[in-house]
């Protein structure tokens, strides 16, 4: 067994690579410590690296009272965009049940205040990166579009645009003329489009490169291909033992490996329920393609331009542990697009992807402290990229004696609907 990092005082282990472990890395190095990012890869399935593109502060939660009259259609519509096909799976069942549960009111108003107000430090902090990091980053404060084809999608958004006056954030009411008054690329059948004004949109893939190389720059170490296989405490620290024999050692670590944190997650004494929920997006090159980010209302899919191609992505699909691509729900993406911009349907693909988003029953990320001396920052869902920043500022801060806000104690391991 070869130790590759002794247990220095200032220096915190990172499991996990993506945008998450990659913000808590970059914090704590700009406030002082070291880190040690250990990321198992694949680039090419990173949820990170796949994401929509947008950031989207004061987004809504996936459990809300909406869902449960739809619960028998998502699992046996499978052009769902919740999609959950019935498989026996005891822990699956549990986070149904758990689901469930959170589908209430009052829980849906609780998690749009926590995840308001941590958007909003995601997107403070946000402001500050794009300076740090410049154009290899691709930050284009320019506003995330919600657009609706029916009036059932239409109100649906005013009721979360009502939340995002709620919270803070500034909107723009557009109605389908003048939507295409400033983007001819959307269909006559567009009804009307709500502009959130705080949206950013960005290439995740060059933002991770950007925050990877800033790591190093600042003296951070960060680990490729380095899957860590358990984790144990001992009198001088934690160890994190990697597949191929070695054995990375801090006296700090910090679990962020997605939704493969569940069974490191026991090492470290925190018990987190999620379920992998496999996303997809198209990458295409399209003739006239529309130059503002949005999400198509209904097909509950995102649209983002990025550079000379238009990204294409959605669906959440509960099937389990595996990255097998199904045509079927790709083709659900570009049909859902095509009712919104009709030109889509010459555009030409030129990259398809899938990748296993961590998903929580509750719909919130778990925050928080484990065993002495670890914190865990997994669960973010859809969101790993708008609430990255936010989730980092809150891991470094409690790490460093810090107070926790009040309402952050939702997000502590342990917490249940």
């Amino acid at each position: 067994m070869v130790s590759m990092a002794n247990a220095v005082p200032d220096r915190v282990l990172i499991i996990g690579g993506g945008i998450v472990g990659l913000m808590i890395a970059h914090t704590l190095l700009r406030r002082g410590l070291g880190a040690t990012v250990l990321d198992a890869g694949p680039d090419h399935v990173s949820p990170s690296r796949g994401n929509a593109g947008q950031i989207a502060p004061g987004h809504p939660p996936i459990p809300s009272p909406a869902v449960p009259p739809r619960a028998l259609h998502m699992m046996l519509d499978r052009r769902s965009p919740l999609h959950i096909p019935p498989r026996p799976s005891l822990p699956l069942l549990r986070w149904l049940i758990a689901f469930r549960r959170a589908c209430t009111p009052s829980w849906y108003a609780q998690s749009m205040e926590v995840l308001g107000r941590l958007s909003r430090i995601s997107r403070e902090q946000f402001d500050a990166l794009a300076e740090e990091l410049g154009p290899a980053a691709t930050l284009a404060p320019a506003g995330v579009s919600d657009i609706w084809r029916t009036i059932a999608g239409q109100a649906e958004a005013e009721a979360e645009t009502d939340w995002l006056h709620r919270l803070g954030f500034g909107t723009t009411s557009l109605s389908g003329a003048d939507l295409r008054h400033r983007d001819p690329a959307w269909s006559e059948d567009v009804l009307g489009a709500v502009i959130h004004e705080n949206g950013m949109c960005l290439d995740p893939a060059a933002l991770c490169d950007a925050v990877r190389t800033r790591i190093g720059e600042l003296g951070g170490e960060l680990r490729r291909e380095c899957t860590v296989e358990a984790i144990c405490r001992g009198d001088d620290g934690w160890h994190a033992l990697t597949s191929t024999g070695e054995t990375m050692s801090a006296t700090r670590l910090v679990l962020a490996a997605g939704v493969w944190s569940n069974s490191l997650a026991r090492s470290i004494g925190v018990h987190v329920a999620m379920q992998p929920a496999k996303g997809y997006h198209c990458m295409l090159r399209m003739p006239n393609a529309p130059t503002m980010a949005a999400v198509l209302r209904e097909p509950k899919v995102g649209i983002t331009p990025m550079g000379p191609l238009l990204r294409v992505a959605g669906t959440l699909e509960l099937s389990g542990f595996n990255h097998r691509l199904n045509p079927a729900r790709l083709r659900q993406l570009m049909a859902g697009a095509q009712a919104f911009l009709p030109g889509i349907e010459v555009a030409e693909s030129v990259d398809v992807w899938c990748g296993l988003r961590p998903c929580t029953a509750s719909g919130l990320p778990v925050i928080g402290r484990g065993a002495a001396g670890s914190w865990i920052a997994t669960g973010h869902g859809m969101m790993g990229v708008t609430l990255a920043p936010g989730t980092a500022t809150l891991i470094v801060d409690d790490m460093l004696g810090e107070p926790s806000p009040e309402w952050a104690k939702v997000l502590r391991p342990g917490h249940s609907v």
